[in-house]
């Protein structure tokens, strides 16, 4: 059975390998965020998925992949036709592979997209003003699967995206919640929550810069800007106002962690 990774042997090079060999059978690729295949019969592909996307914006999605496990069965079929099997197909999945060398994404499609401020005046078209907005909190391979646009037309606008600085991708850390007990802040403030500046700068470091804070009780859900202070360890500090909208109350336990603003 062939098998490798794309990042040592190219996705087009593979299919041109198999299209030159007549072969037939199932070209399965195995990315961390999603599932594809691409079938062939006779050397031509009648069928790709990736993920929830079929056919040729399957296959679109499969041409900008870099690297990702890939193995091929002779043996499987598939009853499935999404793809018309000719020289008009065969030109179109060139022009697919062609179009991606013209985009400059990041290679790990894991990584969590961010708005980032403008500096200074940037006209966005409408288009592009929806994907920066539908790709937001989103990692890259959910932002190229979104539907409403073909995979290679959203990487072209997530590239300039990207290249402009209005958008930035970072890696996505799972942070495990810290158990902490409510502390009260006596004053007029609202929408903070006080955690020890240690716990504080030990966040920062791991997401690379600002984060909001997740506050979770038995009951209530809420995010709030975080504050540093000292002495704090074990205790986060929430103001009056935000004890009474989230029913806290001093000593409570609470789960608290960070998200990328």
């Amino acid at each position: 059975m062939l098998s490798g990774n794309l990042a040592e042997f190219p996705l087009l090079r593979l299919l041109e390998t198999l299209m030159g060999a007549a072969r037939g059978g199932a070209l399965h690729i195995e990315h961390p965020s999603f599932v594809g295949a691409i079938y062939l019969e006779g050397g031509h592909p009648v069928h790709a998925q990736a993920g929830s996307l079929r056919g040729l914006e399957a296959l679109e999605l499969l041409a900008g992949l870099r690297s990702a496990l890939f193995r091929f069965d002779s043996e499987q079929q598939t009853q499935e036709r999404s793809i018309e099997p000719g020289l008009r197909t065969h030109r179109l999945i060139l022009h697919q592979f062609e179009a991606w060398k013209e985009i400059d994404l990041p290679d790990n499609w894991e990584l969590l997209l961010q708005a980032r401020p403008a500096q200074g005046h940037t006209r966005l078209s409408p288009l592009e003003v929806s994907v920066l907005t539908q790709a937001q909190g989103k990692s890259l391979a959910q932002a190229l699967m979104n539907g409403r646009l073909s995979p290679l037309e959203t990487a072209q606008v997530l590239n300039k995206l990207l290249h402009s600085g209005l958008l930035e991708a970072r890696m996505h850390l799972q942070v495990q919640p810290e158990p902490l007990v409510v502390l009260t802040l006596y004053g007029r403030g609202q929408g903070v929550a006080a955690i020890d500046e240690d716990l504080f700068l030990r966040w920062q470091g791991l997401l690379g810069g600002g984060f909001v804070l997740r506050v979770r009780s038995k009951t209530q859900e809420t995010t709030l800007r975080p504050e540093p202070r000292l002495n704090m360890q074990g205790r986060v500090g929430l103001f009056e106002r935000d004890l009474r909208q989230l029913r806290l109350s001093r000593g409570v336990p609470v789960e608290v962690w960070p998200e990328v603003r």
